[in-house]
């Protein structure tokens, strides 16, 4: 059982654009989660209410919520495929709050692929966020890489927690 709690910092722009975006990931999660309950909790989109009506306020009030969100986590997911938009203001924002704020341990788990190695990391690099990317060049995180699979992903989570403070050794850490 996985009592865990995770955040998925997600790039928004898939709430617009469903066909060029990890949507259909996010999705796949929230059904893991639906039929492992017991193993998958996921914070995330569908918890926030888009309530604002002005435009100027909406930024602040997803932030305010995300920050919301990120207190109660015990660890950060990031999915990093072709289909992400690296330089998404609001993703490296959330990634930049997870980690310095909350100090989460993060996931980056690779759409795609069966297999991680250190070499996928090298492959990879564009598909991962600016965010991701700078703390992997600083080593200034606790990160750990895995292949997006319900096992890898189900043992990562279960795993990696600030609040059990088991962090990977480094920010290139395989899983």
């Amino acid at each position: 059982m996985n009592n865990n709690k995770t955040y998925v910092a997600f790039d928004s722009t898939g709430v617009i654009d469903h066909v060029n975006s990890n949507l259909s990931v996010f999705l796949q999660l929230r059904e893991w989660e639906r039929q492992n309950p017991d193993r998958f909790h996921f914070l995330n989109m569908e918890e926030i209410e888009f309530s604002s009506e002005h435009n100027d306020l909406i930024d602040s009030t997803l932030k305010n919520r995300f920050l919301h969100l990120m207190e109660s986590a015990d660890n950060l997911l990031v999915l990093s495929s072709n289909r992400m938009n690296v330089e998404s203001p609001m993703l490296n924002w959330q990634i930049s709050r997870a980690v310095n704020r909350f100090r989460l341990p993060v996931i980056v788990a690779y759409v795609g692929q069966e297999k991680v190695n250190d070499d996928t990391i090298k492959t990879e690099w564009n598909h991962l966020p600016n965010k991701i990317r700078k703390y992997i060049g600083r080593d200034s995180a606790n990160m750990v890489h895995i292949p997006l699979t319900k096992d890898k992903l189900e043992r990562a989570l279960g795993y990696f927690s600030a609040r059990k403070e088991q962090y990977s050794w480094n920010s290139t850490t395989i899983f």
